[in-house]
């Protein structure tokens, strides 16, 4: 399926009327932004680690912790432990130099949406942005679609207004087109257009000099003025994306490829820097494994694509994704061939070219219970041991992404958490 996506964009780009390639309508658009991109990729519901990052093989005397340990090994990609489940061997065997693993973080809970808020914005209470949410109000608010969010946990705190899209975008071209039907086809003469613009613009400029209009009121129209400043850079972007057939073709009934199909462009463009992609149904309490072979089959196939098509953009080396879930499953199956809710669960970061990656930190038992970390596997010059917690990576991501020290992030301060350097 990947080759067919590629002969797909390559076919794209070789077609003389194919002006949706990238490569065309982004030739002479200068760069809104020079830092690295951050996306996050959420497995909603709680994937089952044991088949994929910290693969557990059965113990006598206990229960059975995965069935695919009863005919196979643990596996390894270059300092990376992998269950050789669904499609996890392609995948590690071909990215691992580029992956982080993170293992043994205990999110505190069984209930799906406080463990996605501990994830997510590194503690269990309501209040936080997500980590995506800090780095583009920091670098860069003032962008068209800053912030993208596909329908996950998407906290902002008020920091800016994020672009929540669903998992659906293949209207989005029409829609984002101004003046054009979603084949294109032009609804308002450019030049009246124009003029409509001018006169809302100046209405809203105007309206934000009177001092009886409330602060919300006040924002509102702010809003409402950088929309419309925004909507030329938003229909270069348009241009960009594939028709509805196209995203069908490209995607392959993979929505999550679409979400990151989509992301990307926006990038590229110079109108989003973060986003949150979303898949779900990870909450397996029935026939786990099956569930969860075609969930992280799914997964790794849009990863694949993701570093993939930033090759093709050109933006891979300015890319970290942050892939992660509510929690994990049980340590054994239920009645049902299913798993429940376990609060210890993974990370994976990925990069390229860090010198980090390629590695695997923190660790759980036989059973998947999280064994305290040394901090000075991390931090020579620190001493003890900590339980690791979503805390522990939100705040080290925060300093690896300079987000540490940014104004926007003094509000929010994840206190009484130790420093481990997972990015060094």
């Amino acid at each position: 399926m990947l080759n067919d996506r590629r002969q797909f964009l390559k076919s794209l780009s070789m077609a003389a009327a194919a002006m949706a390639h990238p490569s065309l309508v982004f030739a002479n658009q200068p760069a809104a932004f020079a830092g690295k991109f951050v996306m996050t990729l959420q497995a909603r519901g709680g994937w089952d680690v044991t088949c994929f990052c910290d693969p557990k093989e059965n113990q006598s005397g206990v229960e059975p912790i995965t069935q695919w340990s009863k005919t196979e090994r643990t596996q390894m990609a270059g300092n990376i432990a992998y269950a050789p489940f669904a499609k996890n061997r392609a995948f590690f065997e071909r990215h691992h130099r580029n992956i982080l693993i993170i293992n043994g973080v205990d999110a505190q809970t069984n209930a799906h949406s406080i463990g996605e808020t501990a994830n997510w914005s590194g503690r269990l209470a309501d209040g936080y942005p997500s980590l995506t949410a800090l780095y583009a109000a920091a670098n860069a608010p003032h962008l068209p679609m800053s912030y993208l969010s596909f329908g996950g946990w998407s906290r902002t705190a008020a920091l800016l207004r994020p672009t929540v899209l669903g998992h659906s975008v293949t209207q989005m071209r029409g829609f984002l087109l101004a003046g054009t039907d979603d084949r294109g086809q032009t609804l308002v003469d450019p030049t009246v257009w124009s003029l409509i613009r001018k006169l809302h613009a100046d209405n809203m400029q105007t309206a934000l000099t009177n001092d009886t209009l409330l602060e919300t009121g006040k924002r509102s129209r702010a809003a409402y003025l950088q929309a419309l400043n925004s909507s030329d850079a938003l229909s270069v972007f348009a241009r960009s994306l594939p028709t509805n057939d196209e995203f069908q073709k490209i995607s392959q009934g993979n929505r999550l490829i679409n979400q990151i199909h989509f992301a990307l462009l926006s990038f590229k463009a110079g109108v989003s820097i973060t986003a949150d992609v979303v898949d779900g149904g990870f909450d397996t309490h029935a026939n786990n494994d099956a569930q969860q072979s075609t969930l992280l089959g799914g997964l790794t196939d849009a990863i694949d694509y993701l570093w993939s098509f930033a090759e093709t953009l050109g933006i891979a080396q300015r890319l970290i994704l942050v892939v992660g879930s509510d929690f994990s499953r049980t340590p054994h199956y239920n009645s049902g061939n299913g798993k429940d809710h376990w609060p210890v669960g993974s990370y994976m970061v990925m990069e390229q070219g860090a010198s980090y990656t390629n590695r695997v930190i923190g660790k759980t038992d036989e059973i998947q219970n999280a064994l305290s970390l040394d901090l000075s596997a991390t931090n020579p010059n620190e001493r003890g041991r900590i339980k690791l917690l979503p805390a522990h990576v939100q705040k080290a991501l925060r300093k690896y992404l300079g987000l540490e020290t940014a104004q926007v992030s003094r509000a929010f301060p994840l206190i009484n958490t130790e420093s481990v350097n997972f990015f060094t």
